[in-house]
């Protein structure tokens, strides 16, 4: 709180999209996607093979934003940061996920 002449003022701390995702806050939903969204998609463009491993990538990316959201006290990077790191970890499992079944078609074709 802040005491000034006028009188007292409360300083509320606002809250991340993740915060308000964790709260079940409604609108934190769609605030996320259009903050996120776009780029999260570039990502799942980037490491998957087509459109649709990339819908999929980006689908599993913000239901993992979800789960990981009750932590969200226990982060302490900045929030686009944290939201990068679920998304890398969630694409680079896709990837190699794609890799072992290239490897084992191959292995089946010979």
């Amino acid at each position: 709180m802040t005491t000034l002449a006028t009188g007292t003022i409360k300083k509320t701390k606002s809250l991340t999209i993740l915060q308000r995702v964790a709260n079940k806050d409604r609108t934190a939903v769609k605030d996320c996607i259009d903050t996120y969204g776009n780029f999260i998609w570039a990502l799942a463009r980037k490491f998957t093979a087509s459109r649709e491993e990339a819908e999929a990538a980006t689908l599993e990316i913000f239901q993992d934003i979800w789960r990981y959201s009750k932590r969200v006290d226990k982060f302490q990077s900045a929030e686009d940061m944290v939201i990068s790191q679920i998304a890398l970890r969630r694409l680079i499992v896709k990837r190699k996920q794609f890799i072992r079944k290239l490897r084992l078609a191959a292995r089946t074709n010979f």
